[in-house]
């Protein structure tokens, strides 16, 4: 039991030499600084292309965008135009329509005031409907 105290002790001891014994040093030269600079310069090229292009897309992407609304202002156009057209037609229709069946009425009316003169019953029933 000693000599295993003893040998955990020289172990513990020696330890910190074994780990500084695997660390390895590894030199930075020259031209490692000159490659990362080569890398750094390249990066920062492909940087400017990379803007470049993303800056062409998206001009050409408002101008596609741009075409788009003004495709779609034309068809809210054209679906207005049709709409008002439909509903002008349909009240210009209407209008035309009821227009002698007044005019029939107006006769009817004028006929029954003309016979209720000579019938005193149809002229309280006209009076009450409020026709004469």
């Amino acid at each position: 039991m000693k000599n295993l105290k003893k040998f955990i002790g020289a172990f513990l001891l020696f330890l910190p030499l074994i780990i500084k014994a695997k660390v390895k040093e590894i030199p930075f030269t020259l031209d490692d600084r000159n490659r990362i600079i080569r890398t750094e310069q390249k990066v920062e090229a492909m940087e400017i292309k990379i803007d470049e292009k993303v800056d062409g897309l998206r001009n050409e992407m408002n101008a596609r965008f741009d075409q788009l609304f003004n495709f779609l202002w034309a068809i809210i156009g054209i679906f207005t135009a049709m709409m008002v057209s439909v509903f002008g037609f349909a009240f210009w229709d209407r209008k035309l329509s009821i227009a002698p069946v007044k005019r029939d009425q107006a006769r009817i009316i004028e006929s029954l005031r003309e016979l209720a003169e000579h019938q005193p019953k149809l002229r309280e029933i006209l009076k009450k409907a409020g026709l004469l």
